[in-house]
């Protein structure tokens, strides 16, 4: 890497003479991607190593085990040169298993691990997908993983999160939700699979035009990863405060017959068929 000024790189302040990751590495990182160079999730790992040393610099990380040696950034930096293959999947495997990274929660590089491994089925974009989409997918048994390219938006809010390194973070948390306990990803694909055929159904189409409400299903079926009970129970909630609205009423107030049973149709079409006996 190449010592010289650059500018402050997402909220480092970059030092005279210091080396740091930089927009032609960057944009080079990128490149290798879109060739074909380096599968999606290689590309996940330099993306994580190339955002994680551009925050923190040489306290990106820190050992596991007092027998590892210290992290090093420039060592890491130059993975993101390094020519594909199993040699290189091996070193990010190794480097996200035995060191914890600054600011961000373990299940993170661990996540990436299993993503390196193939054992999880991430799907790697570069935009972000539709709610809906992101609902098929995960009915399919897959997640969508952001990681934004185009360096003019890298450094602007998306969506909820401050940057897009914190929204591509942030999607690895979800993954961990989603796939880390078997019993609770077969719940969560069984529960998405009634979601997505209720809406093709219809179910919700008294409900959509409401902005609100729309907005908080869009959340339920994009961004909520847990136990299918608190997702059908936040369900629930969301269809109460939609009625109360539509009949002008306080959330202290009682829905009307008619609300009560709407929300029922709706329940039911949520709830898992009883077993046979």
């Amino acid at each position: 890497m190449k010592n010289k000024s650059v500018p402050d790189v997402m909220g480092l302040a970059v030092m005279e003479n210091k080396s740091v990751p930089d927009f032609v590495e960057f944009m080079r990182m990128v490149g290798r991607w879109r060739s074909g160079e380096v599968e999606a999730a290689v590309f996940a790992g330099l993306y994580f190593l190339f955002w994680q040393i551009a925050r923190h610099g040489t306290g990106f990380a820190a050992r596991r085990s007092r027998a590892d040696a210290r992290a090093d950034r420039d060592a890491c930096l130059a993975l993101l040169e390094q020519p594909a293959g199993e040699w290189l999947r091996a070193e990010l495997i190794s480097l996200f298993e035995r060191y914890q990274f600054r600011g961000v929660i373990g299940n993170v590089p661990l996540t990436l691990v299993q993503w390196l491994r193939g054992a999880w089925p991430l799907v790697l974009r570069e935009d972000i997908p539709l709610p809906r989409e992101v609902l098929r997918l995960q009915v399919s048994g897959r997640r969508p993983v952001t990681a934004l390219t185009d360096w003019s938006r890298v450094h602007a809010p998306v969506m909820h999160k401050a940057d897009a390194f914190a929204f591509f973070v942030h999607d690895l948390e979800h993954a961990w939700k989603f796939y880390a306990a078997p019993d609770l990803h077969a719940g969560q694909r069984a529960f998405f699979a009634r979601l997505q055929d209720a809406l093709e159904r219809g179910v919700f189409a008294p409900c959509l035009p409401e902005r609100e409400f729309a907005d908080r299903l869009h959340y339920l079926m994009s961004d909520m990863n847990t136990h299918p009970e608190h997702s059908r129970q936040y369900l629930r909630a969301i269809l109460v405060e939609h009625h109360l609205r539509r009949e002008g009423k306080t959330p202290e107030q009682a829905l009307s017959q008619a609300g009560e049973q709407a929300i029922g149709m709706v329940m039911r079409a949520l709830t898992p068929e009883a077993a046979p006996a």
